[in-house]
């Protein structure tokens, strides 16, 4: 994806490295103490709740895993399993609608925010959408709903040059459909803007396949052939921060990969609600995924080609990070102990 600087890369391997504990190398944990790692370290949980989208993007591994045929919802025994940890946990961090479905193809959506709402009153809660079930009305329902944020891609067909007077037309007919003004705030490497709006925070993004090649597109877990094929060596730290939920119950190890991909098949640890397991054990049951991808060298599959946050190799990369990661150093407990204030969970938006 894009570039990571030299200083960004040097920030993320101390921060996140700072933020490891033993326990999250661990399988089995005392319930307050995996609650407390929980708490501690998810930043964001990422959900779809239906299965379709109605799009076949040349950049998606949608253009060849059908999801159009059917429409099928979340399980409620799922859905509800759901709700009840996040209102358990008391969960604040962020809870976005995203994967590999189209969240507003679902007319329960607007529902399924106040639910999350009243089970986690304190968590941001975001919608990333292709934008084509958009119109007035539905956007008023949106805004009503308490929703924090909505992330808009608008797409334009791949035989277009990507420019800004062509992202500026399909811009413009878009406001024009939603009946809304816009403020466009960067138009490299994408036409980036601004919707207005005084309930919640609406931003689009103009894109086709030239712009995402532009800025590097994800292979998808190894998935996208037209993408740049990495050879991995830097950590990952999204199964630290991340949790990731398909619209079956299926967890995944994080956003890039899919539950309805055989190459995948590796990635998924459980299905929430079933046999009990709630998002606290789904987490738990990252460890050996965290342990495998904490610090610099060859990843194993579908990690092994990713190029998502790809952080700088070099010598002070990567010296850092193995001193780091050290949980047992007295040094970098003490170190922790320290900085703690410094390392709690960020916002994802």
């Amino acid at each position: 994806m894009n570039k990571i600087t030299r200083y960004h890369s040097i920030g993320a391997v101390v921060r996140n490295s700072l933020r490891m504990y033993d326990n999250h190398f661990k399988v089995t944990l005392p319930q307050n103490e995996a609650e407390q790692l929980f708490q501690e370290s998810v930043e964001l949980i990422e959900v779809e709740t239906t299965s379709y989208c109605n799009r076949t993007c040349s950049f998606c591994p949608n253009s060849f895993i059908d999801r159009r045929s059917k429409k099928q919802s979340m399980p409620e025994s799922v859905w509800q399993k759901i709700l009840d940890d996040l209102q358990s946990i008391n969960y604040s961090g962020s809870f976005v609608w995203a994967r590999y479905s189209e969240p507003l193809s679902e007319p329960r959506i607007i529902e399924r925010i106040r639910e999350v709402r009243q089970a986690a009153p304190e968590c941001r809660i975001s919608i990333n959408t292709n934008g084509d079930f958009l119109n007035p009305d539905y956007l008023n329902k949106l805004e009503e709903a308490s929703l924090n944020r909505l992330f808009i891609d608008i797409y334009i067909p791949d035989e277009e040059t990507y420019n800004l007077e062509v992202a500026k037309k399909y811009l413009k007919k878009f406001s024009e459909r939603i009946n809304r003004s816009y403020q466009v705030l960067n138009t490299s490497p994408e036409v980036l803007c601004k919707v207005d709006s005084l309930k919640l925070s609406i931003v689009a993004v103009v894109r086709n396949i030239a712009s995402f090649k532009k800025i590097d597109m994800s292979d998808r877990g190894g998935l996208m052939q037209n993408a740049r094929k990495a050879s991995r060596t830097a950590p990952c730290y999204a199964p630290y921060k991340h949790l990731v939920i398909d619209w079956d119950g299926s967890v995944v190890v994080c956003c890039q990969v899919r539950s309805d991909s055989s190459n995948h098949a590796n990635t998924v640890v459980g299905k929430i609600g079933v046999d009990g397991l709630s998002l606290i054990e789904a987490y738990i049951r990252l460890a050996e995924w965290r342990q495998s991808l904490r610090t610099y060298g060859a990843k194993k599959s579908p990690c092994a080609t990713c190029n998502v946050s790809e952080y700088e190799s070099t010598l002070l990369t990567r010296s850092l990070s193995r001193f780091l990661v050290n949980t047992k150093s007295p040094v970098i407990k003490a170190s922790k102990s320290i900085l703690h204030p410094l390392l709690k969970n960020k916002n994802r938006f």
